[in-house]
């Protein structure tokens, strides 16, 4: 099956709806937008579940960007903290084991410090960006889960699953009440149940770009490397003097990214990739068992600058220099995705 949806699909996006096994076009226009915009006070208001902010994290600076774009839109969008979920509620929408599992982890976390009370949110966050209390949730609101969430733990009526990465929990069942709409940030991280309900691509753009630039134009050495989500993968393509990213500010990592010529990256979708290419450094994605080139990243303008295992290296150090005006275009796209993304919200749970 190819999946004809890349997120470099502007100024028109079409979501993915899979009937008896064959793919089905769906686009959005402008008309159809401005005829759906309800009046302020019929509008949902959406709430993101995030964890606190972290820059180093892009799943998590995405989910907070997303609720920045939506207030930025005019509509409103609060952030509720990852850590703190009203038991009831986590119950029903979650069931007992994994409401008290989770419960009790967010008692432990609290006591670390990371509790409602030392939330993060973003420096450069809009100014109605704020966290959501139990006065937000509503007959109308509708919650967006990131896939690190299981069921539906703030027993939303409209619930809003955004793949930022692939399947994390099983499937639960999903309750009866509720009505759910799905988005993936990539098409790799589909599965067949997920396709199965039809998806529709939402990616926006890296927040850190303009902190990666080529500021080293002379002699490199050495070797870098980041795990990230690669973790469970073994870890033997770098040499034991080689430099880990992971955990490293921005400002670190932008340090190494000019001193050293390579870059092995053993998680396959890390933001991280490119912009090590951005900054000079020769990047390889580890390979995973089984998975071509095509499987890994079927959309070429995504693989610029980064060679998947030795397959192409020459033409990744022939395409570095593009891979500026994709990141370019895709900040612009932001907006225009964003509202394509209410759009669908609000005709889907009418």
């Amino acid at each position: 099956m190819e999946i004809i949806v890349t997120r470099n699909d502007a100024p028109r996006i079409k979501s993915l709806k899979f009937k008896c096994g064959e793919l089905v076009n769906a686009s959005l226009t402008n008309t159809e937008e401005d005829e759906n915009k309800l009046p302020l006070s019929l509008q949902p208001n959406f709430i993101i579940y995030a964890p606190s902010y972290d820059e180093l994290s892009g799943g998590i600076t995405v989910l907070h960007k997303l609720c920045d774009l939506i207030n930025e839109l005019g509509y409103s969008a609060k952030i509720w903290p990852y850590h703190h979920v009203p038991l009831l509620r986590f119950v029903r929408g979650s069931g007992f084991k994994f409401a008290l599992i989770r419960t009790f982890k967010n008692i432990i976390n609290s006591i670390r410090g990371r509790g409602r009370k030392n939330f993060r949110l973003g420096q450069k966050k809009h100014d109605k960006t704020v966290l959501a209390g139990l006065q937000d949730l509503r007959d109308n609101t509708i919650v967006v889960y990131p896939e690190i969430v299981y069921g539906n733990p703030l027993d939303a009526k409209n619930v809003v699953r955004w793949w930022l990465y692939k399947r994390e929990f099983p499937p639960r069942e999903k309750q009866a009440e509720v009505t759910e709409l799905y988005f993936h940030y990539n098409e790799a991280y589909l599965d067949k149940i997920i396709t199965a309900n039809g998806t529709t691509l939402f990616a926006l753009g890296c927040l850190a770009q303009d902190k990666y630039k080529k500021l080293n134009f002379g002699a490199r050495r050495g070797y870098c490397h980041i795990v990230r989500k690669g973790k469970s993968r073994p870890l033997d393509q770098h040499p034991e003097d080689s430099i880990l990213i992971d955990g490293l500010t921005h400002e670190e990592t932008v340090k190494v990214f000019n001193e050293v010529e390579y870059c092995v990256s053993y998680d396959l979708y890390t933001m991280l990739a490119p912009l090590a290419a951005l900054c000079g450094c020769k990047v390889m994605i580890v390979p995973e068992k089984d998975v071509t080139l095509d499987d890994w990243e079927p959309d070429e303008k995504l693989r610029y600058g980064l060679a998947y295992g030795e397959e192409n290296r020459s033409w990744a150090e022939n395409t570095k220099h593009l891979i500026i005006g994709e990141m370019q275009k895709a900040q612009k796209r932001d907006i225009e995705m964003t509202k394509r993304f209410l759009y669908k919200c609000i005709s889907h749970f009418k």
